[in-house]
């Protein structure tokens, strides 16, 4: 029986095993991957991280992570979740590996995944040229030329931003009208470096070719294709929640995140169940406040385990 199980090896979750380990709290992390860190192993820089002078690999920061927790005791397993029972007092986890594991509380850090549109070149050049976080990578892009792909409020969110760094950016959307609020598309629209390109979706990242990085995009009303010369494109259709495990006990959004109330402290609905990082509802996704996810629900969950003496 241990303290704490943490699904998911995250920044949220491997923060969350080191806070718990340095409470001496008997803590599992189980992480289906080969090696802890989520989406910082398909991060190929980072420089808003505390602490570098330089910007650091995201995969060297997430090995130097899961090392730190470790050091500090924390307990890494590499298996696959099958199936979890959280409805009574000792929550139970069983692993495709037919491992069994219980533990006196849990929390929740298996994060979210960028909704990726299946182009070619897409997966080929993520992390080199393909972004899904313009606050991440948009200062690697000063003064080029960038894609937004999207348009609901996060695309015209990130788009504003990004034009802050680049010489120009090309907003690609599929319909004749932006989705977002429309205090958000009088921004974008009245933005000098921001062009809109309506009707539109994106056929190819084409960045191997010789004469230099292009998109190909194709217009649904006059049924021709383009080619967009561009350094980078990011990528903004939304986020895809890992909580197929946790449907029918936890409580989600409509869009599939964890739902939290201000204030509840990474609480769920389920005593003794907590949830941390990009897996929960809310607006900011960053390392860094994934993080700060990662702490208080090791707070939290060192808290309810005094405070009912289990």
């Amino acid at each position: 029986m241990h303290d704490l199980i943490i699904i998911g090896g995250g920044p949220a979750g491997i923060t969350a095993g080191l806070y718990a380990a340095r409470y001496k709290l008997d803590t599992v992390l189980i992480e289906k991957a080969a090696f802890a860190g989520g989406q910082l192993l398909k991060t190929s820089l980072i420089e808003n991280f505390p602490g570098f002078d330089e910007p650091v690999n995201g995969y060297e920061l997430a090995i130097k992570m899961e090392k730190q927790a470790v050091r500090f005791g924390l307990e890494v397993k590499k298996e696959t979740v099958k199936k979890i029972e959280l409805s009574e007092k000792v929550k139970k986890v069983k692993t495709e590996n037919g491992n069994d594991y219980e533990a006196k509380t849990l929390i929740i850090a298996t994060g979210s995944d960028p909704r990726m549109l299946g182009v070619p070149g897409e997966k080929e050049f993520y992390g080199r040229g393909v972004s899904y976080c313009g606050t991440c990578d948009a200062p690697f892009f000063k003064d080029k030329i960038t894609a937004v792909i999207g348009g609901g409020n996060t695309a015209a969110e990130e788009a504003l931003h990004i034009a802050k760094y680049c010489s120009k950016v090309y907003v690609i959307h599929r319909r004749d009208e932006l989705r977002a609020d429309k205090v958000l598309q009088e921004k974008v629209l009245a933005e000098k470096n921001i062009e809109i390109v309506w009707d539109t979706i994106l056929k190819k990242i084409d960045f191997n070719n010789p004469e230099g990085r292009r998109i190909i995009v194709f217009n649904k009303k006059t049924n021709k294709e383009k080619k967009i010369k561009v350094d980078g494109v990011f990528i903004f259709i939304g986020l895809n929640p890992n909580t197929a495990l946790f449907k029918g006990q936890v409580d989600l959004t409509e869009d599939g995140f964890i739902a939290q109330k201000p204030g509840e402290m990474m609480k769920t609905n389920i005593p003794g169940v907590f949830a941390a990082g990009d897996v929960r509802d809310k607006d900011l996704r960053q390392i860094v406040n994934a993080a700060g996810d990662g702490a208080t629900a090791a707070f939290e969950a060192n808290k309810y385990l005094a405070e009912h003496n289990v």
